[in-house]
């Protein structure tokens, strides 16, 4: 969460020489060796964020990359994730839980969701969860046909922030705002617009909030009292 807080543009404008090129990387899943493709993000071209932090421009399918699942026990992760030693008895859990996908269509976004359970599951930092599942919502943004399980994707996303702050999981006083907005933003995207109005005011009062935090804040309220749950933008 604290790079897509840090690369966060929506005033500024990024633009890099290259559109999106990214380096093909193979690894084995931890769990079963089987063979798994990475493509690894090495440049892309940004031309400012949406308001929920996912960059836009010529980004390819930099999301779609990030997480990605093995073919045969549905294991999935970051890059990093597929690189890590997992004891004995971590991997006993894993595959036990991974039970219960043997029969279910792996997308992207399920991809993005079966990593965050596993770091429910091996009980890692909130904050990692909450990226999990905010990449999960991010490659259905315009797919009509998940609403709702885009929904329950940001409902996970804001209560693991919520738990990452009361855990204080972060030490730059001036991340909290910024965190408070992005659950703010996440009830709005899922209709619970008196809920996003509480966390919005927090960000807005918090005096060691980042200089654009206000703005945007004030902004995306302004949608919540109008019960408008666009997440188009």
């Amino acid at each position: 969460m604290r790079k897509l807080i840090l690369t966060f543009g929506f005033f500024l404008v990024f633009t890099l020489i290259q559109a999106h090129t990214c380096n093909p990387q193979k690894v084995e899943c931890p769990m079963d060796h089987t063979k798994v493709e990475f493509c690894v993000t090495m440049s892309m071209t940004t031309f400012g964020s949406y308001y929920d932090f996912q960059k836009t421009g010529a980004v390819g399918n930099h999301y779609e990359e990030l997480i990605n699942s093995c073919s045969k026990c549905h294991f999935s992760g970051y890059l990093s994730d597929f690189e890590k030693e997992y004891s004995p008895e971590q991997k006993t859990k894993i595959k036990n839980f991974l039970v219960e996908y043997e029969n279910v269509k792996i997308d992207e976004a399920k991809e993005c969701e079966i990593a965050g359970n596993i770091k429910v599951l091996l009980k890692e930092k909130n904050d990692e969860m909450s990226n999990c599942y905010l990449t999960g919502s991010y490659v259905i943004r315009f797919d009509s046909t998940q609403i709702d399980y885009r929904k329950q994707l940001q409902t996970k996303t804001l209560t693991f922030l919520k738990k990452a702050i009361e855990n204080n999981e972060y030490d730059d006083a001036s991340v909290i705002a910024t965190i408070n907005y992005l659950i703010g933003e996440m009830y709005r995207r899922t209709s619970d617009f008196e809920q996003a109005i509480i966390y919005y005011d927090l960000a807005i009062l918090d005096e060691n909030k980042q200089d654009w935090v206000e703005e945007i804040a004030t902004k995306q309220k302004e949608l919540a009292v109008q019960r408008d749950d666009d997440n188009n933008i």
